[in-house]
């Protein structure tokens, strides 16, 4: 099966077909690691799914959290009130 290099902004792109997306289990969202091997092969390797928003932020504990930097006293219009 053979496919085009296109340009896509300043990169370049390579639209799968369906059959070679199907038959490597890619779906929408993918995170893929581009590799080039011997000879300019191009090689591709799924590097699991991206986290979510809620997974990132149920990770968070007190032991890995920064402290609140002071930044001084507040000067002008800046003075929130809660």
């Amino acid at each position: 099966m053979q496919a085009q290099v296109l340009k896509w902004g300043n990169s370049l792109a390579v639209r799968i077909p369906k059959p070679v997306a199907e038959d490597a289990h890619f779906e929408v969202g993918d995170a893929l690691e581009i590799a080039v091997g011997a000879d300019g092969i191009v090689q591709l390797h799924r590097v699991g799914t991206m986290p979510t928003l809620a997974q990132m932020v149920a990770q968070i504990t007190p032991e890995n959290r920064y402290a609140e930097v002071p930044l001084g006293a507040e000067t002008g219009r800046e003075i929130v009130e809660w």
